[in-house]
């Protein structure tokens, strides 16, 4: 499951076709892709190959995420999976570097799992523990945290600056606590589950 929010001013004349109910609604020409409005941000869900329809439900009171908790800001997609009975933040690609075996190591004491891609690139998958807004948040600033980690540690490789295990547990932990302090959890209302209308046109992409 792939998610993107856009602030609805960003889609300009495009934003007159949507339909602001607080429902989800299917793109015509784009199988497997829904959007919906709320308040002023427009939220997006592409299936991938193999995903169950039925996976939309998990978004039905899905309220947009804090712009600071995103990586990239409102554009960023995010890729949601389930695997092993457990959803992922999964596909954020980082560079590896002479030792990054020692960060894997660090971590996967936090629900972050490394795999080695090939070359000069590490894929972070991050255990998502429940399906609830302030999990994915979690998930999103340790992302965000251990984004920034990763590259100073490649940096550092490159300068011959050592580090050690329990040195690079206390980075992730402290550019984590640092980032949840930027945010207000504060908890947000969900809205009633509501029926899909017919299909509307493709707004994506336009300027």
């Amino acid at each position: 499951m792939r998610y993107q929010q856009t602030p609805i001013s960003r889609l300009s004349k495009a934003a007159k076709f949507l339909v602001s109910d607080g429902a989800w609604h299917p793109f015509v020409g784009e199988e497997g892709m829904w959007y919906r409005v709320k308040g002023k941000t427009v939220q997006r869900v592409r299936m991938e190959n193999g995903e169950a329809e039925d996976l939309l439900r998990l978004f039905e009171r899905f309220e947009p995420l804090p712009s600071r908790a995103l990586k990239e800001g409102f554009r960023e997609e995010l890729r949601f999976v389930v695997h092993d009975d457990h959803y992922l933040l999964a596909g954020m690609l980082v560079r590896a570097y002479v030792g990054w075996d020692m960060l894997a190591t660090a971590a996967e004491q936090q629900g972050v799992h490394l795999e080695y891609l090939g070359g000069n690139s590490l894929r972070c998958d991050i255990l998502i523990n429940e399906w609830t807004d302030g999990e994915i948040i979690r998930a999103l600033v340790l992302a965000k945290a251990f984004s920034k980690v990763a590259a100073q540690l490649a940096i550092d490789a490159r300068e011959g600056v050592p580090h050690v295990l329990n040195e690079i547990s206390g980075l992730l932990n402290s550019a984590f606590e640092m980032y949840m302090e930027e945010i207000s959890l504060v908890p947000r209302a969900t809205s009633a589950t509501a029926p899909r209308s017919a299909e509307q046109g493709s707004l994506f992409g336009e300027s």
